[in-house]
């Protein structure tokens, strides 16, 4: 088994479904975890319960080095950001990623769980459109080899209906095995994350794309995700109760500072793109 020893990766940057969904001819539905999540009382970033959120996924690159997070959209796909693949100076083409592992129902990186398991990368799809610069249509799609076995620690999590909206000031949730700076943080850690406006966020970051990004977190509020948490999922909770991918960890993080909002892809911006991709590489999104 890898080596699974968070560390500095290369990286220098660092939805609303309306109802569970339930694919036709299976039981397993998006964004309903069997272990319930705290959500209440959470003041900073704490360790989550195991398998509370059952659609993160850990990547493990080439070299044993944690390199950030996908989650689970279905049976063979995973969104994450595009800056695990392409770079100023690597591309996907570059990329061994045949030689990576994806550790599912993960909780701990250094002790395989009981409900953990490993899956290989088939084939990477990088947004056409990323830009290593601007950090514009930063996205990927991930497919596996094998089928992902669902259990009570892996299932996927919903995407959110194109162009929905969110308020500003409502909470949600990052989770991700970031390097927090603490050598005794080995495990899956939370934090909740309020969606920011644009304005506040254009006050911290002049490089903001109001058009395809948004923000959540604080402006100094102690809370931040890592920097090695890129590719983690923004999930909110919709009113039926499940959880839906509203954003993608893409820059802004420094949880050792945590004194700026985090910059997520707006999801919902893509959603149409993410289910024509599924569908032409044979794994049709079913929610």
């Amino acid at each position: 088994m890898v080596s699974r020893i968070s560390s500095d990766t290369m990286y220098t940057f660092v939805v609303l479904a309306g109802f569970v969904g339930i694919a036709l001819g299976q039981n397993t539905p998006c964004g309903v975890p069997i272990v319930n999540p705290i959500t209440s009382r959470i003041t900073g970033g704490k360790d989550a319960i195991a398998g509370s959120w059952p659609w993160m996924v850990m990547l493990v690159d080439d070299l044993g080095f944690i390199s950030g997070s996908a989650f689970i959209l279905g049976k063979h796909t995973l969104l994450t950001s595009a800056q695990h693949f392409e770079g100023d100076n690597y591309h996907l083409a570059d990329v061994n990623t045949a030689q990576w592992t994806m550790y599912f129902g993960a909780h701990n990186i250094n002790t395989a769980g009981p409900h953990e398991r490993n899956y290989t990368i088939k084939s990477v799809t990088v947004h056409e459109n990323f830009d290593v610069n601007t950090l514009e249509n930063d996205l990927a799609l991930i497919y596996t080899n094998e089928e992902i076995v669902y259990n009570d620690h892996t299932q996927p999590i919903c995407l959110p209906n194109p162009g929905h909206t969110y308020k500003v000031g409502q909470m949600c949730y990052l989770a991700g095995w970031g390097d927090t700076g603490n050598a005794n943080d080995e495990v899956l850690k939370q934090v909740g994350l309020p969606i920011m406006s644009d304005a506040t966020c254009q006050g911290h970051w002049q490089d903001y794309l109001p058009g395809t990004e948004l923000c959540a977190g604080y402006e100094n509020g102690g809370k931040d995700f890592c920097g090695d948490d890129i590719g983690s999922p923004l999930m909110c909770k919709d009113a039926s109760g499940a959880w839906y991918a509203q954003g993608i960890a893409s820059s802004g993080g420094d949880c050792t500072v945590a004194d700026e909002p985090g910059i997520f892809e707006d999801v919902s911006k893509y959603t149409n793109w993410i289910k024509t991709s599924m569908a032409s590489a044979g794994y049709p999104y079913e929610y």
